[in-house]
């Protein structure tokens, strides 16, 4: 009788287990897909320095409208 009761966990172990190993099957597909449809990560441009003086300079003013601002 003892014997008979552990069949049934062991085969419902079995269940278990395969669709553990299914559902893992199934991700690992999708990701392999992804990664193949999805574009390649391109790299930032190099900052110009143009660009970035340029910023430099919108900050500088508005530093001094901030500064003027506070000493009325």
């Amino acid at each position: 009788m003892a014997i008979s009761r552990f069949k049934g966990v062991v085969e419902m172990k079995e269940a278990v287990v395969a669709a553990i190993v299914s559902a893992i099957n199934a991700y690992i597909e999708q990701e392999e897909q992804a990664r193949t449809i999805s574009p390649k990560v391109t790299p930032y441009p190099e900052v110009s320095p143009w660009r970035l003086f340029g910023r430099q300079e919108l900050m500088r003013a508005r530093t001094r409208w901030q500064v003027r601002r506070t000493n009325r």
